[in-house]
């Protein structure tokens, strides 16, 4: 998908999860992983990337529009009230190592 669509709220976070492109799906995990699920943290360090400032993470994802994606992504969760880390499933199977 090119363009950015628009996410319905009526829909579980686990159903909108699993319509995204792989690359929308890799912008959530590494929101949830490495800014603790804050989109607005997300979209600062890309703008400070971008300006040649001081930044925290490097996100090697190919998505063009993705200041565009955390803004939709951040509308989704606040109109639906419920984060995509409550129902999205886990990208990395962990190995037991009892």
């Amino acid at each position: 998908m090119n363009a950015v669509q628009q996410l319905d709220p009526a829909l579980p976070p686990a159903t909108v999860f699993a319509q995204l492109d792989r690359d929308v799906q890799r912008l959530v995990v590494a929101t949830k992983t490495l800014y603790n699920g804050d989109w607005d943290d997300c979209a600062e360090d890309i703008r400070r990337r971008r300006a040649g400032k001081p930044y925290l993470f490097k996100l090697s994802i190919s998505l063009p529009d993705d200041l565009e994606w955390l803004s939709r992504l951040k509308a989704y969760e606040s109109a639906r009230g419920e984060a995509f880390e409550a129902s999205q499933p886990d990208d990395h199977p962990r190995e037991d190592h009892r």
